[in-house]
């Protein structure tokens, strides 16, 4: 175990002394997240640390393969390359000239089909993939649905100092956890610990008062990351242990769903942004960053925990059943979530017509 803590101390060292390298090449080429009345912080702040957490882990990577993995296949290392390199540079263009929501998607689908075809593929029962045209067919849209719903789902979380950073932390740890356990060590668990690697050396100065953001670059980085290393944990028994990656990734994956659901009953775009995610409502509660990273890094870490005891005792549907019940009351929350908005429009627009009405008069 020891020697693949190697691609965890290099990406470690890398991360922290390429990030303040990040934080003078963004100002420097005024790569900025500018404050609106949205967002949390009320200065313009550095955008390239996805950039830093990227090259860490890639060095990182690629450094331990070369040193310590034998017959691993160059199609296999190339498509995974060309994927997580895509999307960050698709991240950074988007930090730099804001592109549209359609076009992201676009992106990250095609990224995403690359890593399946080349890399992914080599992860699955052959039977999902080779038995039937029309069942590899729905396995391929499954995986590429998922891994870009993933990548999503770590880019909404990135709305605090070092909230994102902190989640995949813990998502990356339990994923290493899975891979030393299944004895993937050729690819998965190196490139896993780089990454957690990379995170760490990266957090410090991401942790509010934060003095770099990871950007788009890294919220959508990390998200590719995660959505592959789940499908890469995947086992003899696909559909039933799919239960432990979504675990794994649970906090991310519920405040994403929930905020669909919510935008879809208020009859809102779905891309809208709004201040009704899980980290914006404590926030207001606690009056505090770094106390809500804390509460939903522990919430986080719990449910990596299930995701793990899941895994160890094959209690695969009471995995399920359990993750049901958290579906329900996700769903009645956000129900009651949405009647509560509509009340405190309807109560603001009361006056708006009243004022109208008397103006007829």
């Amino acid at each position: 175990m020891f020697v693949f803590l190697i691609s965890t101390l290099v990406a470690l060292v890398l991360s922290l002394g390429l990030t303040p390298l990040m934080i003078k090449a963004s100002r420097r080429l005024k790569i900025l997240d500018m404050p609106n009345g949205r967002k949390e912080h009320r200065e313009p702040m550095p955008l390239m640390g996805g950039v830093a957490i990227y090259l860490a882990t890639i060095a990182a990577t690629v450094m331990f393969i070369l040193l310590f993995v034998d017959g691993l296949q160059l199609n296999i290392v190339i498509a995974f390359l060309i994927g997580i390199s895509g999307v960050t540079l698709m991240g950074l263009i988007d930090d730099i000239l804001s592109l549209s929501a359609k076009r992201r998607l676009a992106i990250l689908f095609v990224l995403a089909l690359i890593v399946l075809v080349g890399c992914l593929q080599f992860y699955f029962p052959e039977r999902l993939l080779h038995t039937s045209l029309a069942l590899t067919l729905l396995t391929s849209f499954i995986v590429v649905f998922w891994i870009v719903s993933i990548t999503n789902a770590i880019n909404l979380s990135d709305g605090l100092d070092g909230l994102a950073s902190c989640l995949s932390l813990v998502s990356v740890a339990a994923f290493a956890v899975i891979f030393y356990l299944q004895g993937r060590t050729q690819l998965a668990l190196p490139t896993t610990l780089a990454l957690f690697g990379a995170i760490a050396g990266f957090l410090p100065y991401n942790i509010s008062p934060a003095r770099i953001f990871m950007g788009d670059a890294g919220s959508m980085f990390i998200g590719f990351m995660l959505g592959i290393l789940s499908i890469m944990s995947m086992s003899q028994k696909p559909l039933e242990f799919f239960v432990v990656p979504v675990f794994i990734i649970l906090m991310p994956i519920l405040d994403m769903a929930m905020a669909i659901l919510r935008r879809l009953l208020l009859k809102r775009p779905i891309m809208q942004a709004d201040k009704q995610h899980f980290h914006h409502r404590l926030n207001r509660f606690f009056r505090s960053q770094r106390v809500v990273v804390l509460v939903m890094m522990l919430g986080q870490l719990a449910c990596a925990g299930i995701g793990i005891v899941v895994y160890l005792t094959e209690w695969f549907a009471l995995g399920w059943a359990l993750l049901g019940v958290i579906a329900v009351l996700a769903i009645l929350y956000t129900l009651r979530t949405v009647s509560r908005i509509r009340t405190a429009e309807a109560k603001l627009a009361q006056p708006a017509v009243q004022v109208s009405e008397k103006a007829a008069e």
